[in-house]
């Protein structure tokens, strides 16, 4: 009976973990993340499960999520790190396992906080989701809220409270109707009145103020007293053409720079490592080494070297920007790199791990965010999966930048979702900040997204093409620019409050304890009835114990 009833809650946890996925980009159901976490609250809400079991079904959910979800590693891990298919699929299985460890983090504390603290579960759960979305690593992070991307008038409200506060409705949305569902199913608890008010609140206030950030937003654009025509090309150049024939790949950027060049754009960007020769650390000028017939400014991908002190090469993922002439007028290196792709953790202390994955990079950390500039017009840029952090985009955004522009590569995952993944997780940071974000990649998707979400002039994947928009310097600071992630850090302080008489007994187990120690208490006295040697001890012999008086015996 009781291995039917685990059963169950597996299936149901699976569930929830295959309703997040399907709601994810790529499968575009959306409008189950409103209620994707039901069945897994069901099963949270069992004061006999267990805190391990919480831990093990939310796991069982996050893994089943991102088993779905992240299928492209295989063909990386095959593709790029040449491992067989066994080891590829164990890759894959490992990464899984380790990045839906949140899902069981928010089980695991949802479940203390409402079964062992009398936590309202419908509070609890939505709270947690804020804190561990925002506190837990991963190596490729994402939020709950990236659902949405597509849902403009629900997600407007990021520039407010940053995708941690769509996650929250979102959560909260789950937790109201599991509990009409316990109401009328389990005959448990009360109708959630003020948690769905709550909710309807939120909705509505998303919708209408979302309506009208549509509205606003045009007409800052409309007005702007800077607009600038940006041209990308897309070479389709996948990873291994692109070091293996650097020359066709320069050849093909400078020829399709000429056809948007005759297409009126101002400003060419080109992707990330788009130029693979590498630039020695001093050069000023790279007219004829990279530019050629281009004539017009240029923004693009390539390789810083130089060597230290000890005469080892030393390499940076590089943004370069030029002048019509070639003069460079600035770089930015990239400052978060991709673990196993641009680096291997311990590789510096244990450098024959490079040995193990040779198409492994050594790229050095950049060490500054500083906007790059050209004709009054500030350029923050951001390589590669940097479009993706929110706290790393807040500290570009210091320097105010007007255009964030994104250079990357997504050839490393082959024909699969996750440059449409990418893609959404990006436009996010457009909406927190209110700026136009320029995506320029070598095999897709390159696009252009205003600073509502919208995304326009998007090219297809693994597919030569060129794209041209106009984009606007916008100034300006938004809510979430100016306080960041307040939404957390309330909700981590809801979280300690709660979880105070946890501390408290704690801290008195603590306190006692070196007086425990010190001063033992004496044992009790012992009944007999474990002790072979008291029944042939006499009581009187014992100090501190009377004789009974024997009542006398009537004759």
């Amino acid at each position: 009976m009781r291995d039917a009833k685990q059963q169950r809650q597996a299936l149901l946890a699976v569930a929830s973990g295959a309703g997040y996925a399907i709601a994810w980009p790529g499968y575009e159901q959306w409008l189950l993340a409103w209620v994707c976490f039901i069945p897994l609250l069901w099963v949270l809400d069992d004061p006999g499960l267990g805190k391990v079991r919480a831990l093990a079904f939310s796991w069982v959910a996050g893994l089943t999520a991102h088993l779905m979800v992240y299928t492209w590693i295989i063909g990386m891990l095959r593709d790029f790190g040449h491992l067989p298919l066994p080891l590829a699929v164990l890759g894959y299985v490992l990464l899984c396992l380790a990045q839906s460890s949140l899902f069981g983090a928010w089980g695991f504390m949802t479940y203390v906080l409402s079964q062992r603290l009398r936590v309202p579960l419908v509070w609890a759960a939505p709270v947690v989701m804020v804190v561990v979305e925002w506190l837990y690593p991963a190596l490729f992070p994402s939020y709950f809220a990236d659902s949405q991307y597509r849902q403009l008038a629900l997600i407007q409200s990021a520039d407010i409270w940053g995708v941690l506060g769509i996650g929250f409705i979102l959560t909260l949305s789950s937790a109201v109707f599991y509990q009409v569902v316990a109401r009328v199913v389990r005959k448990r608890g009360q109708m959630p009145l003020a948690s769905g008010i709550t909710l309807l609140v939120l909705v509505v206030f998303d919708v209408v103020y979302g309506a009208a950030a549509l509205s606003n937003i045009d007409d800052s654009v409309a007005v702007a007293p800077k607009k600038i025509r940006v041209g990308m090309v897309q070479t389709n150049m996948g990873i291994y053409d692109k070091t293996q024939r650097p020359s066709e790949g320069l050849r093909r950027h400078r020829e399709q720079s000429l056809e948007v060049e005759r297409q009126g754009a101002e400003l060419i960007i080109w992707p990330e490592s788009g130029y693979y020769y590498p630039i020695r650390e001093g050069t000023t000028n790279v007219a004829g080494q990279v530019l050629g017939p281009i004539s017009t400014p240029l923004i693009f991908g390539g390789l810083r070297v130089s060597k230290n002190e000890r005469g080892e090469r030393e390499v940076w993922n590089t943004a370069f920007m030029t002048d019509a002439g070639g003069n460079i007028l600035g770089t930015y290196d990239k400052t978060y790199l991709l673990a196993f792709g641009e680096y291997l953790p311990f590789g510096d202390w244990l450098p024959w791990l490079y040995d193990l994955s040779p198409n492994t990079s050594k790229f050095n950390r950049g060490v500054h965010t500083r906007p790059l500039e050209y004709d009054g017009v500030k350029y923050g840029i951001l390589i590669c999966y940097e479009d993706i952090l929110p706290g790393f985009v807040s500290k570009v955004m210091q320097s105010q930048p007007d255009v964030l522009v994104n250079i990357t590569n997504d050839a490393w995952f082959g024909a699969s979702r996750e440059p449409v993944i990418h893609l959404a997780l990006a436009i996010f940071r457009s909406i927190e900040h209110r700026r136009f974000m320029v995506r320029s990649t070598n095999t897709g998707i390159s696009a252009f997204i205003d600073p509502a979400g919208r995304i326009l002039g998007e090219t297809p994947v693994f597919a030569r093409a060129n794209t041209v928009h106009e984009v606007a310097a916008l100034q300006g600071r938004t809510i979430y620019s100016r306080v960041g992630d307040l939404l957390a850090w309330v909700c981590l302080a809801v979280v300690l409050y709660w979880c105070w008489p946890l501390f408290k007994t704690g801290y008195r187990r603590i306190r006692r304890l070196p007086e425990q120690l010190t001063n033992p208490r004496e044992p009790a006295p012992s009944s007999g009835l474990d002790d072979p040697d008291a029944s042939s001890q006499a009581p009187s012999s014992r100090p501190g114990l009377r004789r009974p008086r024997r009542a006398r015996r009537r004759r």
